[in-house]
């Protein structure tokens, strides 16, 4: 149900779910907790399946995670609510390693750091 305000959203949402019995809010739970898993197992298969794109690491899933590449970042991949929210996301990402990524992240933001050592001071002989 679509609400403008985000307070009516959240008022109807604790209202629905205080309405519900209690083996309808386990059934409920227990739901999303499988769909969870599902995302889990999903996204720790895919990135061993790719491997790092930079050097090729695919020894962990926890090591490896997702760099987006292209177009305009939604929401962290690990954060999807489903299999097929988290494949239209992954389109705009590539795996890599946690170094690599760091490294892809510092050049991104600091392309072309300029040595300050160098201009700051002359070689001693």
């Amino acid at each position: 149900m679509p609400f403008k305000n985000k307070e009516d959203q959240k008022t109807w949402r604790k209202k629905w779910w205080a309405s519900l019995t209690p083996e309808r809010k386990r059934e409920k739970q227990d739901k999303a907790n499988e769909r969870a898993r599902a995302v889990k197992l999903f996204l720790a298969n895919y990135k061993l399946g790719k491997g790092c794109a930079d050097c090729g690491y695919n020894s962990h899933h926890s090591a490896l995670e997702f760099d987006h590449i292209e177009g305009e970042k939604d929401f962290n991949v690990c954060f999807a609510k489903s299999v097929a929210q988290a494949k239209k996301e992954i389109e705009k990402c590539e795996v890599v390693c946690s170094n690599c990524h760091r490294v892809r992240t510092y050049n991104r933001i600091y392309p072309c750091k300029p040595d300050i050592f160098e201009q700051t001071y002359e070689p001693v002989l």
